[in-house]
C-alpha cells in the first residue's frame, strides 16, 4: 500500500517477490495510473500472483487486508513517521520495512528490514506471521503507548508551553 513513487521501493519489493519461492497472491494497492505505476504494472504483468488492485480508500477494508496478510511491506524511505506505517502497526500486521532511520525509529527491533530485492526474497521465503506475533503485539503496544492522539497532543502542548515561557522570559529581559 503506497503511492507509486520510486522512493517507496515498490519495484524492489516486487523484484524480490519474483525471485522468491512465494507463490501466494501479492496485493499491490495504490493508484498505479501514473507513469511509474504503468511501468511497474507492465514489468510484472507476467506474474499471476502479483495483483495490482488500484487505489482503495475504505479504511475498514485496508485495515482488514493488513490484519489478515502474512506480511505487510513498507518501502517508504522519505520523511518522518509515516501514517501508513502506523496504520499497519495498529492493524496488527507483521511488517517488513525498508531499512532506514525513519522506519527503524518507529518499529525499532519489531520488524524485518530489507535494503534490496534479495533481502525481500529471504523474508518472503522464511517468515510467517504466526512465528512473529511478539513483534506484532509490540508494535500494537507502541501505537497504544506512544503514537496515540492524546499523548501526541499533550507533547505538542508541552512544547508550546515551553516555547511560550521562553518567549516571555526573553521579552521581559529586553
Amino acid at each position: 500500500m503506497a503511492r507509486f513513487e520510486p522512493e517507496n521501493n515498490i519495484e524492489m519489493v516486487l523484484d524480490g517477490v519474483v525471485l522468491s519461492e512465494f507463490k501466494q497472491d501479492i496485493l499491490v494497492i495504490g493508484n498505479y495510473k501514473t507513469k511509474f505505476g504503468y511501468y511497474l504494472k507492465n514489468k510484472f504483468k507476467e506474474f499471476e500472483n502479483i495483483k495490482f488492485l488500484g487505489a482503495l480508500y475504505d479504511i475498514e477494508v485496508l485495515n482488514n487486508l493488513r490484519y489478515f496478510s502474512n506480511l505487510y511491506f513498507h518501502g517508504h524511505t522519505v520523511g518522518g513517521t509515516n501514517p501508513s506505517l502506523l496504520e499497519a502497526m495498529a492493524s496488527k500486521a507483521l511488517i517488513a520495512a525498508h531499512n532506514n532511520e525513519f522506519n527503524r525509529g518507529v518499529l525499532k527491533s519489531n520488524a524485518f528490514y530489507f535494503e534490496n530485492a534479495l533481502e525481500v526474497t529471504n523474508i518472503l521465503n522464511t517468515s510467517k506471521k504466526i512465528d512473529n506475533l511478539h513483534w506484532v503485539n509490540n508494535n500494537f503496544e507502541a501505537i497504544e503507548q506512544q503514537f496515540n492522539w492524546n499523548i501526541i497532543n499533550e507533547q505538542y502542548l508541552q512544547f508550546f508551553r515551553k516555547s511560550l515561557d521562553r518567549f516571555k522570559r526573553n521579552t521581559e529581559i529586553k
